[in-house]
């Protein structure tokens, strides 16, 4: 499985509100959709202390596919072209709003 956690910053004049119902209602189920995910899921989260050193964080999203390749050919679909532009008025431009990295490892103890 290759898996791929994003964290997500909304843009501010962006409500919470309307950030979420994109993601839920339009973001989150055109990704879902694509033929090659085996897993989507969005994660709605508040910050507990703040230093002012970075924007707080909105979402953090986990998708999964069976292999790297298939990620690739995901990405290369009209669909996830459609998307990502979708996001643009919500989310923040670069990695200070779309940060994603690939799961490497996961440990659990309970």
């Amino acid at each position: 499985m290759h898996t791929v956690i994003t964290v997500v910053r909304k843009r501010p004049e962006v409500s919470t509100e309307d950030f979420r119902r994109f993601m839920e209602t339009e973001y989150g189920p055109v990704n879902a959709a694509l033929p090659e995910v085996r897993e989507y899921v969005q994660y709605y989260v508040s910050d507990l202390a703040q230093d002012g050193a970075e924007e707080p964080v909105d979402a953090i999203v986990r998708i999964s596919f069976d292999s790297e390749a298939a990620m690739r050919d995901a990405l290369d679909t009209d669909v996830y072209r459609k998307a990502s532009g979708m996001r643009k008025a919500y989310m923040r431009d670069t990695s200070v709003g779309v940060h994603s990295a690939v799961l490497e490892r996961q440990v659990e103890f309970v």
